[in-house]
């Protein structure tokens, strides 16, 4: 079993790399101008790092829609844009960063299918710090984690494809590669371990 993860080559990107606590979340680093010699399919499981140079994706959008089409999974972190995913409904939204510093302060999120395997390995703090924008799931979609007006910052897809398609828009990678906001770290360290279990 085998996850590769895409990286753009930035300083966060790099920072984040060094970090020997998350080296078990990947086994190969590929850059986004490199894809053209690899084979994704050979993966069981791509991760798309966050901000990721779009005209890039949309270049390559055959080669991660191959991915989900061969039945392995690709999981996006952060924003969605310019359709680089066909089947991901993006919207916007204001980011709050101040509601932690804020006396009674609360990002409220719902958590939806609370007995959703990943459950099993996060719990809905370790997922709330910010977002930047939300999700439409697509019909058979599911939101495991929804803002007040119903739309999600993260969902599961099985039914789009023959393969999985996990998006959220938590960013873990760019803030452990800039060293704040810490719900980051525990959030990544479950989803990890949810991926590297859901692949046994």
């Amino acid at each position: 079993m085998s996850i590769a993860l895409i990286v753009n080559g930035t300083p966060y990107q790099n920072r984040f790399l060094e970090e020997e606590e998350f080296h078990y979340v990947y086994d190969d680093v590929l850059h986004i101008r490199d894809l053209h010699n690899y084979d994704l399919t050979q993966y069981d499981t791509v991760l798309l790092s966050c901000r990721l140079d779009i005209t890039l994706l949309k270049r390559y959008q055959s080669k991660l829609l191959n991915v989900l089409h061969a039945g392995k999974r690709i999981v996006i972190f952060g924003e969605v844009l310019d359709h680089f995913m066909p089947t991901v409904d993006w919207e916007d939204s204001e980011v709050n960063f101040s509601w932690w510093v804020r006396p009674n302060g609360d990002l409220p999120l719902n958590q939806q299918h609370a007995n959703h395997p990943l459950y099993h390995f996060l719990t809905v703090p370790d997922m709330k710090w910010h977002y930047h924008g939300t999700f439409m799931p697509p019909e058979g979609a599911m939101s495991l984690l929804d803002t007040p007006d119903g739309r999600s910052i993260f969902y599961v897809d099985d039914s789009s494809f023959n393969g999985q398609l996990v998006v959220t828009s938590l960013d873990p990678m760019f803030h452990i590669g800039l060293g704040f906001i810490n719900q980051s770290k525990p959030f990544l360290n479950g989803l990890a371990k949810w991926l590297r279990e859901e692949e046994k």
